[in-house]
């Protein structure tokens, strides 16, 4: 007689990435924003030890590559939430924050968290420079989450391997907010620019039949008085 091992999947962290299409025009656009922010306000000084943090309003900024990237970001979130629950049963909004930093020879994040939030992400808008492809300079590193994972060896063992993510112009990389990470020291010559990311979901309340007579007749309403405007 065979046995069979039922063998479950526990403590999931899904880490997503998405390098966005043709995105050089808007990397060109945000990397001259976002230096030119630099020029005009100080570093926040959050997570990062060196380099720059803008303010958490970038992505409210009304320049056409700042919307080009929500839309992207927004997308990204949206198919994260159906990569954890079946695919199109989330329906709600996406509530995003952003902020820009830079990092320059030496700079680097310290391990952190992302707080009061459901995905975090970062978006590469500028790489930087990298002579040695196998060099950690600037690279993304997730923190186990399992704190005692290190403590025992098993054949096979892959709970020790780290989870990196090297930077690229283009790229996002969505987590859990819970997931601790940080970044290595950058050794470039030019700076790395990202946008870093929040994102908070929003489920629709269930619209009742009742709720439904309403906006229809509002609907009809404001398409009333849009034709009549128009026809005068």
């Amino acid at each position: 007689m065979t046995a069979m091992v039922d063998v479950m999947s526990a403590f999931r962290a899904l880490i997503g990435r998405w390098l966005v299409p043709n995105a050089d025009a808007m990397n060109h656009e945000l990397r001259a924003l976002i230096l030119a922010e630099e020029r005009q306000y100080s570093s926040l000084g959050r997570s990062n030890i060196g380099g720059w943090h803008s303010r958490t309003d970038f992505l409210n900024r009304p320049e056409p590559a700042v919307a080009e990237l929500t839309t992207w970001i927004t997308w990204a979130v949206n198919r994260m939430a159906d990569a954890t629950t079946d695919p199109g049963s989330f329906k709600g909004v996406v509530a995003l924050s952003g902020w820009a930093t830079i990092c320059r020879a030496g700079a680097y994040h310290a391990p952190h968290s992302h707080p009061d939030s459901a995905w975090s992400g970062v978006y590469y808008v500028d790489a930087g420079t990298n002579d040695n492809d196998r060099s950690l300079s600037g690279v993304l590193e997730f923190l186990d989450p399992r704190t005692e994972a290190e403590a025992v060896a098993a054949p096979g063992d892959s709970y020790t391997e780290p989870v990196r993510v090297r930077p690229q112009a283009g790229l996002i990389v969505i987590f859990p907010s819970w997931l601790y990470h940080w970044v290595h020291p950058y050794a470039g010559c030019t700076p790395r620019i990202a946008v870093s990311f929040n994102a908070s979901l929003a489920v629709h309340a269930p619209v009742t039949a009742d709720a439904a007579d309403v906006v229809a007749s509002n609907e009809m309403t404001a398409r009333t008085a849009m034709m009549s405007a128009i026809r005068h």
